[in-house]
């Protein structure tokens, strides 16, 4: 999929967004909420997207406030909380593999929790909610 930059700047209390690859491109809002929809919106009627493309844009947004300062701290806190929301996915799977491995073998919740650095009753909510998906995935095949 592709990512489109969304270049974002202040005006008195309105938020501006360009869409520098797609040409004339560019829409307003109040706040930075809207915002994101509006964007989500322009580029799927700027790149003749169909409108269910809308959520699943990429957008990579750079952010004008007029404080330099600002611009670049916010750029790297998300940078750094896109990061650690990637690592914190990687850690589910694992635990979650880690997990069934260990119990097949036997072990108990309290030492499977040891294991992975959980609580117990994590260890037996992620065991309930395996048990679940595998009990509505035979149901389902019924």
């Amino acid at each position: 999929m592709r990512t489109y930059r969304v270049v974002v700047t202040r005006e008195g209390k309105d938020w501006l967004a360009d869409v520098p690859e797609l040409e004339g491109t560019h829409t307003w809002a109040r706040n930075l909420t809207s915002l994101d929809r509006a964007v989500r919106e322009a580029i799927v009627l700027g790149a003749d997207l169909p409108d269910d493309a809308m959520d699943d844009l990429e957008l990579d947004y750079e952010f004008r406030t007029g404080d330099p300062v600002v611009d670049s701290e916010s750029a790297e806190v998300r940078t750094w909380r896109r990061k650690l929301s990637e690592t914190e996915r990687q850690v589910e799977r694992r635990t979650y593999g880690l997990v069934d491995k260990l119990g097949a073998r036997g072990l108990s919740v309290r030492d499977v929790a040891v294991l992975v650095g959980l609580s117990p009753q994590r260890v037996s909510q992620i065991h309930h909610k395996k048990a679940s998906v595998a009990a509505e995935t035979t149901k389902s095949k019924r």
